[in-house]
């Protein structure tokens, strides 16, 4: 391209930008990347105050929204609005039923479970909270444990995505509105939401979203690093999490430049191949009897006390506990949430929305449960047959390095180890490849429900900056940053997407008008 095309390209991509969308999100990202650099201790100090009030006084909506969209989702499920199908009768699906399900599985749980199901059952095993009522590292804080587990992976916070995802699919494909976070609000609040107010929460979204990508992306970049330090000796600096931040941002352009269709489902089928194949394998030559047994008490311990779980309702107001795991976590599902709606609402064009509960909310939840009882429950056994042996690396190593030490205990450990490295790339490339994808179009004027392609200098600058402030995460503030970083993301994202809620029910209330306006686009 030469410097004339290269200018006329420039000035018609920033022609289409979303002015207020754009700029505003990406100086805030740069005032973030300048304060970490002139001065760390203060901004991480400043970071930790900030998380520390988030939980203190908005943890009821994390808890209390999470299972409130739960409840919706299966009150949408059987009401009306479950026939209506997404962009009308006529739509043709843009995926086949198990590809839509394993591009839509892969770019919600990311690096996600890759990170946490080894460690946080063994930490919770060692570490229950005293309104538990165990003793540490006995068969009750196991079932504690695995049920901790799954309150925190399983169907509540699939609710959050779902909701979200469903009310942008009803509104762009069925209602005629913008490729816009904004568009989830519209039912509720019609024209009292202006164009300008509408890209000033895009711009909110998209600083959050890029913050909590930016904190999964350090997540992988931990776990990769103590991957290749175990394996092959390469000890952990910044200069080997620069690398492979690198690597993977640009293996997720390559695959966002072949397109929707192309890319993002050829690394969605691989991701979702890997993961049962790590699954099933870690099942067969592990402690099987062990984790069907230990599973089985586990969920059901987790459904008898489903809503006093959720709600937390044994634990006293001093209790530090939930604000470290459960509301964190949520807090997490609910900063991602605002925009990979944006993608999973798009990519559900002529299903159900009935079809669309069950792929988004039910079928993840299934594999949440197996893939956590079969690597939480592998490693509580190991742990307990090796004397603490899991938990004495989580003190001595960090988080990250407790998958390889599960895998040593295991025939084939240096294979099983390089697969999970490889699978921890393609996970988080392919998260990456959908939500740039989402993100590119969140910026752009141009976007519509019969052009939904956006321009792939955009997608390379906001994926070059997850890249970077990934990179910051893992080298200055590690895991617990992680968390904080997850939660800062969390508060506006519960805001809106509690408000698509809204505007998602009163769609299922007048659910005659979303199908007459399909049956006249349709015409």
């Amino acid at each position: 391209m030469d410097s004339h095309a290269g200018l006329v390209y420039f000035r018609k991509t920033t022609g289409h930008l979303k002015p207020i969308t754009f700029w505003p999100a990406l100086i805030g990202i740069l005032l973030v990347l300048v304060a970490t650099a002139v001065d760390k201790q203060n901004f991480i100090q400043l970071t930790s105050a900030v998380n520390a009030a988030i939980i203190e006084n908005f943890s009821f909506l994390f808890l209390y929204g999470a299972l409130a969209l739960l409840a919706l989702c299966i009150y949408i499920f059987f009401s009306p609005l479950g026939r209506v199908r997404i962009g009308g009768d006529g739509a043709e699906p843009i995926y086949s039923p198990f590809r839509w399900f394993s591009v839509s599985l892969t770019t919600v749980i990311a690096m996600g479970i890759l990170f946490w199901a080894v460690a946080e059952p063994v930490v919770h095993l060692h570490e229950p909270p005293p309104f538990a009522g165990v003793e540490p590292g006995g068969a009750e804080a196991m079932r504690f444990a695995m049920s901790s587990v799954f309150v925190h992976w399983t169907l509540a916070p699939y609710a959050i995505y779902t909701v979200a995802a469903l009310a942008f699919a009803l509104a762009f494909y069925n209602c005629g509105h913008s490729f816009s976070v904004g568009s989830l609000l519209r039912p509720l609040l019609g024209d009292h939401l202006g164009e300008k107010t509408a890209q000033g929460i895009d711009a909110l979204v998209l600083f959050a979203v890029v913050v909590g990508m930016s904190a999964v992306l350090s997540a992988g970049l931990l776990l990769i690093g103590d991957g290749l330090q175990v394996l092959f000796g390469i000890p952990k600096s910044p200069q080997v999490y620069a690398a492979t931040a690198a690597f993977i941002v640009a293996v997720a352009l390559l695959s966002a430049a072949s397109g929707l269709r192309q890319g993002i489902q050829v690394l969605a089928r691989i991701n979702t191949v890997l993961f049962v194949l790590l699954m099933l394998y870690v099942l067969v030559v592990g402690p099987s009897i062990f984790i069907v047994k230990l599973g089985s008490q586990s969920l059901a311990e987790y459904l008898a006390g489903f809503i006093p779980r959720h709600l937390l309702f044994n634990e006293p107001a001093s209790s530090r506990w939930s604000g470290w795991w459960t509301t964190a976590f949520f807090a997490s599902w609910f900063a991602w949430a605002p925009l990979s709606c944006l993608f999973l609402g798009k990519i559900a064009r002529g299903y159900t929305v009935r079809q669309f509960i069950l792929v988004n909310l039910l079928l993840p939840s299934i594999f949440g449960f197996l893939w956590f009882s079969t690597f939480g429950l592998s490693a509580l056994y190991f742990d307990i047959q090796n004397d603490g042996a899991m938990y004495g690396v989580y003190r001595s190593e960090g988080l990250a390095a407790m998958a390889y030490q599960l895998f040593s205990y295991l025939p084939g450990s240096i294979m099983l180890s390089l697969f999970f490295i490889f699978a921890c790339f393609i996970s988080f490339i392919t998260a990456t490849d959908s939500n740039t994808d989402a993100i590119g179009g969140l910026c752009m004027r141009s976007v519509t429900a019969e052009h939904m392609g956006s321009p792939f200098g955009v997608k390379l600058l906001w994926a070059s900056v997850i890249g970077i402030v990934g990179w910051c995460s893992a080298t200055y503030l590690g895991s617990d940053g992680i968390k904080m970083l997850a939660n800062l993301a969390g508060l506006p994202g519960v805001l809106i997407v509690l408000g698509s809620g809204g505007s998602l029910g009163l769609m299922a209330y007048r659910a005659h008008l979303v199908k007459d306006y399909e049956e006249e686009g349709a015409n």
